[in-house]
C-alpha cells in the first residue's frame, strides 16, 4: 500500500498503530511485546514530558490497544495514560517543522488531547472501577488550564500550551 492511500497519517503512526492491534488480538497480549510498544511512549522528565509526531502516535497506539484489548496490562497502561492526562499542563510540545504544517488544521495539543482523553473514556465504559478516576482526572486538569488561560502571564506552568493554542487562533 502506498503512502497516498494512509491520508495525512505517516509510515510510523501506521506501524505502530498495526502492531497495538495485532498484540490486542492475543487472548493474552506477551507482556515484553506490549512493554516495546510503551517504551516507544514518552515518559516523564523531571514533572515533564516532550511529545513529538512519534511519541505522540505511540501513546495513541498504547491507548488503542488498551481499549481494542478488552483492558489487557491495564495495571500498567492505565496509570501511564492518566499520568500523562495530568501532565498534560506541562508538556514540552515539539511540533514538525512549520513546512509540513497545514493552515487549516487544529493545533497538535488540542488534537492530541481530545484523543487521550477519548481513549481514556473508552476505558472508563469498559471498566466502572475508573470512571470516577478519569472523570476526577480530567476536570482537575480543566480546571487547571482555566486557570492557565484566565492568568497566562503569571503562570508560568502551561505556558507552552497556552503559546499554542494563542499562536494557532491569533489571540
Amino acid at each position: 500500500m502506498s503512502l497516498k492511500n494512509r491520508g495525512d497519517r505517516g509510515f510510523y503512526f501506521h506501524t505502530v498503530l498495526s502492531l497495538a492491534r495485532s498484540l490486542a488480538a492475543h487472548q493474552q497480549a506477551p507482556t515484553e511485546k506490549v512493554q516495546k510498544l510503551q517504551c516507544m511512549c514518552p515518559v516523564d522528565c523531571r514533572g515533564v514530558f516532550q511529545l513529538d509526531e512519534r511519541r505522540r502516535d505511540a501513546v495513541i497506539a498504547l491507548g488503542i490497544f488498551l481499549v481494542e484489548s478488552d483492558l489487557q496490562h491495564k495495571d500498567v497502561i492505565f496509570p501511564y495514560l492518566l499520568g500523562l492526562l495530568k501532565g498534560l499542563p506541562k508538556v514540552q510540545w515539539i511540533e514538525e517543522s512549520s513546512a509540513c504544517k497545514r493552515q487549516d488544521s487544529l493545533p497538535v495539543a488540542e488534537t492530541f488531547s481530545f484523543c487521550l482523553v477519548t481513549l481514556l473514556s473508552d476505558v472508563s465504559q469498559r471498566d466502572k472501577n475508573l470512571q470516577r478516576q478519569i472523570l476526577e482526572a480530567v476536570m482537575d486538569i480543566m480546571q487547571v488550564l482555566q486557570d492557565i488561560c484566565k492568568n497566562p502571564d503569571t503562570n508560568d506552568k502551561g505556558g507552552s500550551i497556552i503559546h499554542l493554542i494563542y499562536s494557532k487562533y491569533d489571540v
